[in-house]
């Protein structure tokens, strides 16, 4: 489902517990989105605000997002205008896909004013804008729109804020009054149980209806009783009480809905949660997390890709040319047949015909140069021939180094798949160590790293499990930090972390869970379907010398079946 005008609604009702909080905290952790710590019952809580062209929401969030160390001139703003500032109302602008929080704050001189912040949930059009209540005026707006963008309105600071066009449709399906209103008016359309005429009708005369809430409409008035009551309670039902639940079927697509869509339950396996905020924190919890590493690598994404196009290109070019040192042999044959028959072969002649005595004295047709002697000619067929047989194993070799630094961008790719954005500096760092990427001067701040120990799971029976989330880690982890007697898994054939169990003697269920995470951080996280990890001692595993990071051989090794799944971290 989308965060349409219904979800909208839902949503302030749950957020209503924020009336009367200080805001403490503003971070703009990612370029669309903003968290606003708020203190409120004696405890602090996280609102979300995002204007992401794809996951636009606001929610309340447990999820720990890591802010730049130098804010944005947005950010600055806000905590110039917010600061201390308290809620006095969230609410929603009629049934649109439109949310305020309105504030109260004082000013410079001390004086309080009154301000809302608007969050636009209208896909790429989203946006937080913050209007001073006085004057009408845009103080500030995390994405600024010129007239040039948008004919309508313009969204710059000091332009006075206007609403989005209005939607053609008025009525509001969270009010009792109109749906009431429209079930007598269409009581006879209704009644004809045409899904298509009903759709419509519910589209015409209510804002703010997304695909899947028009369609659970749509199914609950044409699966009710008739008459005048069953269609009402049938419509009165689907608002009568919240019950926020994921949905997803056996192709694992999800859709999130603020009520059980009984459309959906036949072909969806359902799954309640305590609050829309807890709901949309697990939804959005991967997609999102690949979404903001896709914007902070975005860089690297296109270096990774650049490299990856260069040896497609290079290893179709060296197979080419080992496909022409099959010829070797043939240029010998022809050099030795010239040599064996050099009294019948013409000077100046373009081609000769001579016996080929190893193949029973078949005919066969020899190129020549005519500027050269017939000995000459022959002496020029053992070069080539030398040629291609030297450049064979240099052919070779230079085939498996470019397929080597294929494969090592491969797992650097499914490492962005499944790291945290807080885990790219380590992936930029050792990108930087192996050339892909130009070293910048050190700057004299602090750099957060990576732990060097990976993350580290907890096992059922609380044996700790560590995961190295990048190569680097994967060589400390392996090469240097790790027991040789410890257990040692990896995804079978393909990229992924290397993941070690603290533990002398695991028990078969932490194996079990080890697999399963070496199998979520690999390039098959998405795998719905059981797939092959390997385990061996690490006194079984070795880094050759020269390899690069996160290439290890290992040997000794056994083979696990298991579905892709993560457990909590202990740290």
């Amino acid at each position: 489902m989308s965060f349409d005008g219904v979800f909208t609604h839902a949503m302030v009702q749950e957020l209503q517990q924020l009336v009367t909080g200080r805001l403490t905290k503003i971070q703009q952790p990612f370029a669309n989105e903003l968290i606003l710590t708020i203190r409120v019952q004696r405890q602090n809580v996280h609102l979300l605000l995002s204007a992401n062209p794809t996951y636009a929401r606001v929610q309340l969030t447990q999820a720990k997002l890591i802010s730049p160390p130098r804010p944005s001139n947005f950010v600055m703003t806000l905590r110039k205008q917010l600061a201390g500032a308290v809620i006095q109302g969230i609410e929603q602008i009629k049934n649109d896909r439109i949310m305020t929080i309105k504030f109260t704050a004082r000013n410079e001189l001390g004086d309080l004013q009154n301000l809302t912040l608007y969050t636009e949930i209208m896909n790429r059009h989203s946006n937080i804008i913050l209007v001073n209540d006085q004057n009408g005026q845009i103080i500030d707006a995390i994405k600024h729109v010129s007239v040039n963008q948008d004919r309508y309105r313009e969204l710059l600071p000091g332009v006075f804020y206007r609403l989005p066009p209005a939607p053609k449709s008025t009525q509001e399906p969270c009010s009792a009054f109109d749906r009431e209103k429209f079930v007598k008016q269409n009581l006879t359309s209704l009644q004809q149980q045409d899904p298509q005429v009903t759709a419509q009708l519910l589209q015409t005369t209510f804002m703010g209806l997304g695909k899947d809430t028009l369609q659970e409409l749509t199914w609950r008035l044409c699966h009710s009783p008739q008459d005048y009551q069953g269609l009402w309670q049938a419509f009165q039902s689907f608002f009568q009480k919240w019950q926020p639940t994921l949905n997803t079927n056996a192709q694992q697509r999800q859709i999130f809905t603020p009520v059980v869509f009984q459309s959906l339950v036949a072909e969806y396996q359902q799954q309640a949660f305590p609050s829309l905020s807890s709901l949309l924190d697990d939804f959005y919890r991967d997609r999102a997390r690949k979404d903001r590493m896709r914007q902070q690598a975005a860089n690297v994404l296109q270096v990774i890709k650049r490299h990856q196009k260069r040896n497609r290109l290079k290893l179709k070019r060296l197979r080419l040319d080992l496909a022409k040192t099959d010829s070797a042999e043939i240029q010998r044959i022809k050099g030795e047949v010239l040599t064996a028959f050099l009294q019948q072969v013409p000077t100046g002649a373009h081609t000769v015909t001579l016996p080929n005595y190893y193949e029973a004295n078949r005919p066969l047709k020899i190129q020549l140069d005519p500027a050269l002697s017939p000995a000459r000619n022959a002496q020029k067929y053992f070069k080539t021939y030398q040629k291609l047989k030297n450049s064979v194993k240099h052919l070779q070799e230079q085939i498996e180094l470019t397929q080597t630094e294929e494969q090592y961008l491969t797992g650097i790719l499914s490492q962005l798949d499944y790291a945290q954005p807080e885990d790219l500096d380590a992936i930029v760092a050792e990108l930087q160590q192996q050339g892909y990427l130009r070293s910048h001067a050190p700057k004299k701040k602090k750099r957060s790293k990576s732990p060097r120990q990976g993350a580290i799971f907890t096992a059922a029976d609380g044996t700790k499990i560590h995961v190295g989330k990048n190569n680097l880690q994967n060589d400390y982890l392996t090469t240097k930090w790790a027991d040789k007697r410890y257990t040692w898994l990896h995804i079978k054939n393909a990229p992924g972390a290397h993941v070690i169990i603290e533990n002398l003697h695991p028990s078969e269920t932490t194996l079990i869970q080890a697999a399963q995470l070496a199998a979520y951080f690999s390039a098959h996280n998405t795998s719905q379907a059981k797939v092959a990890v390997d385990y061996t001692l690490i006194k079984h595993v070795h880094k050759p010398n020269g390899a690069k990071p996160g290439y290890v051989i290992y040997t000794d090794q056994k083979t696990i079946m298991v579905q892709p799944a993560s457990l909590p971290t202990s740290e």
